[in-house]
């Protein structure tokens, strides 16, 4: 079903409207809501998304939120979003696919990183804080499961990748899958 007014993140040919069917293993979700954190997040980096999430298969999720690295229904991931959209990487076997998921997985109780999520969106700073592999914010935590499953998505270090550029770089890498969900009164048409 195609959506009939413009909404983020549409690919310029017609955004979709998916059901969790459609997703497969180490998707992509770029995501937002209507909370006071999400607009902070999207004010300080300009950007119609705040949060990113792996697709780990069988209708669950692992992402990094407040209360850490968890995994989750993707019904609970998504309920207070207004727009999620799912990006998958092209040809990606099966077994890169789990290894992506697993080393996520071996995430899950790792501490969130506000810190980490303040400093990347300054490119300079997150830089010279480095990585911090002790704790984990949302796009930092879906960049370097990709890398750590030998499926690279870019060359700037995960600590760097805010969701927004997480979402810039879906749109120009990844094949785009649909919107999960998206509010067109809600949000500004933004093309890739």
């Amino acid at each position: 079903m195609a959506f009939t007014k413009p909404i983020a993140l549409d690919p310029g040919v017609g955004g979709c409207s998916i059901g969790d069917s459609a997703l497969q293993p180490a998707d992509i979700i770029v995501s937002t809501t209507r909370a006071t954190v999400s607009g902070v997040i999207r004010v300080g980096t300009r950007s119609v998304v705040s949060h990113a999430t792996l697709y780990a298969g069988s209708g669950s999720v692992i992402e990094a939120i407040g209360q850490g690295v968890v995994s989750r229904s993707l019904e609970d991931a998504l309920a207070d979003d207004a727009l999620a959209v799912a990006y998958r990487s092209p040809d990606l076997p099966s077994s890169v696919a789990n290894a992506i998921i697993k080393y996520a997985a071996a995430q899950i109780g790792t501490p969130y990183s506000i810190a980490g999520a303040v400093l990347s969106s300054d490119p300079i700073a997150c830089r010279l804080a480095g990585p911090r592999p002790a704790s984990f914010f949302c796009s930092q935590l879906v960049i370097r499961a990709y890398d750590q499953g030998g499926r690279p998505l870019t060359s700037i270090p995960a600590q760097c990748v805010t969701p927004d550029e997480l979402a810039t770089i879906a749109t120009r890498a990844l094949r785009y899958v649909g919107h999960l969900k998206g509010n067109t009164a809600w949000f500004p048409t933004l093309s890739p």
